[in-house]
């Protein structure tokens, strides 16, 4: 699914550090990050807990800028953008996937998908609607948008957490320890979600401990201390 030679890829990092200062002592989250992901390409993070996961995809999501580095994404340099614009390539350009589902209880299934988008401002009322139910039906979930998310189960849940994510369109989409919070046959369900939507073009960047899940990518990273220290294609995408 990865873009051939010669185009620009859809994410480059190059140079990318993260540095906490706490209590006056340095911590280097990030060291130094050079990444390139292609559109379409399935990428999975993998590494021991502080390892510095966690903070790459905050910054790949533009919930976080790195402390020095190029990011462009889309060929745009947004590194060093203002919190409004950031604000606005994340909601058109990034969908997200929590552990925690991260949906509001007092809204509908319908709701809660359609709240990224009703943040767009420009996009028509019907258009919204139609946006929302082709999300809902990739995922399996048209059935319940009147449902609310206490109603549903785990799988439920994160299955329209995916809707919400991939709603509007984004370039790409992080997920993050996606299974984290479900048993094994809910969270191959959602794996498998992932993989249609991987090979109907979606471009995927996801952190998860399980291996069986790491293997549905077409390339792993593993972070050690704030660097990339191995790379390697799955055995599926080989």
């Amino acid at each position: 699914m990865a873009t051939g030679k010669g185009a620009a890829p859809l994410i480059h990092l190059e140079g990318v550090t993260k540095v906490f200062l706490t209590d006056e002592v340095e911590t280097h989250a990030l060291a130094g990050i050079h990444l390139e992901i292609a559109k379409g390409e399935y990428l999975s993070i993998a590494g021991p807990s502080g390892c510095g996961k966690s903070t790459l995809m905050s910054i790949l999501g533009l919930l976080d800028t790195p402390s020095s580095g190029v990011y462009t994404l889309n060929t745009k340099p947004v590194a060093n953008l203002s919190f409004a614009e950031r604000a606005r390539i994340r909601n058109q350009e990034i969908g997200f996937i929590f552990q925690a589902f991260n949906l509001i209880g007092d809204l509908t299934v319908y709701e809660n998908v359609e709240l990224p988008l009703t943040y767009r401002g420009g996009i028509r009322s019907s258009d919204r609607k139609q946006m929302v139910q082709e999300a809902l039906e990739k995922v399996g979930m048209a059935h319940r948008m009147k449902h609310y998310p206490p109603q549903l189960s785990g799988g439920q849940q994160q299955r329209v957490a995916v809707a919400r994510a991939i709603a509007g369109k984004p370039s790409v989409l992080l997920a993050d320890e996606p299974t984290g919070n479900l048993d094994s046959k809910n969270g191959e369900a959602v794996m498998d979600l992932l993989k249609d939507l991987h090979r109907n073009g979606a471009t995927i960047v996801m952190v998860t401990h399980d291996q069986r899940y790491a293997n549905f990518a077409d390339r792993t990273i593993h972070l050690f201390d704030g660097r990339i220290v191995e790379e390697g294609v799955s055995a599926q995408a080989a």
